[in-house]
């Protein structure tokens, strides 16, 4: 990645040592949580957090602690034919933040889903969030989260896919501008409020009544959400839906 081997930030020790606290925080956290959290040093190009599932995840031996976690061991790892998408995006990605200002940079938030291969040999097929955490004085990104989370089994031959979300608008950014067309109308109007109503905790007799419509459509309805979102159930879907900033 040509873009991130330029990169450089106004960054020094005492830095570093400030943003110490804020790490092991998110440490904690990624403790607890089922999804694995990273944190990717772009002056230094490699990760500031690491973890017991991120080894897992980038395929590393859990007994290699001292092992320098950077992105050309994600690449390596990364499925063959998802590696391509995987390069242009990131490059894409980092001119788009590149050309923000430095109060909008924290505004978006890039999702896209990729399969990596684990320390087991299979690869498994994750949703990854990345916003950036922190900037030097100079308003340029030096710190990212990268949030990772494990996507349906059905979901692992369907074509990868990105969005670039305006956090503060929910509004979608398009990376290429043939990509529109692909990711507008991944639900219907109808089917995003059926998730809506489902995560308030409506059941489909509920969702039937307030939309004025059968049961049975209701459960249409559903079906064609679990297939379009490639989720084993609501739960999953609902998940998926708000990574991708659809609801």
């Amino acid at each position: 990645m040509r873009n991130l081997e330029a990169h450089s930030c106004a960054v020094n020790d005492t830095d570093y040592e400030k943003i110490q606290p804020k790490i092991e925080l998110l440490q904690r956290l990624a403790e607890t949580e089922r999804s694995i959290y990273a944190i990717f040093d772009m002056h230094k190009g490699n990760y500031l957090l690491k973890s017991s599932e991120q080894q897992k995840l980038f395929g590393a031996s859990l007994s290699d602690k001292n092992k320098t976690f950077n992105a050309d061991l994600v690449y390596q790892n990364i499925h063959p034919n998802d590696l391509p998408f995987v390069l242009e995006t990131d490059n894409l990605a980092y001119r788009f933040f590149a050309s923000l200002s430095p109060t909008e940079k924290k505004d978006y938030k890039l999702v896209y889903d990729f399969r990596i291969q684990n320390t087991e040999g299979n690869y498994q097929h994750y949703m990854h969030q990345v916003i950036i955490l922190e900037q030097d004085i100079n308003g340029r990104s030096w710190l990212s989260l990268i949030i990772s989370d494990p996507l349906p089994e059905r979901a692992k031959q369907t074509k990868c896919q990105r969005r670039m979300i305006n956090m503060k608008t929910g509004k979608l950014h398009y990376l290429i501008a043939e990509e529109k067309s692909n990711t507008d109308d991944l639900l219907t109007r109808r089917e995003k409020q059926l998730l809506e109503l489902i995560a308030l905790g409506y059941d489909s007799k509920s969702i039937s009544e307030k939309l004025f419509i059968s049961v049975n459509t209701v459960n249409n309805h559903r079906q064609n959400i679990l297939r379009k979102t490639k989720s084993e159930n609501t739960t999953q879907a609902l998940l998926y839906a708000k990574r991708l900033g659809i609801i």
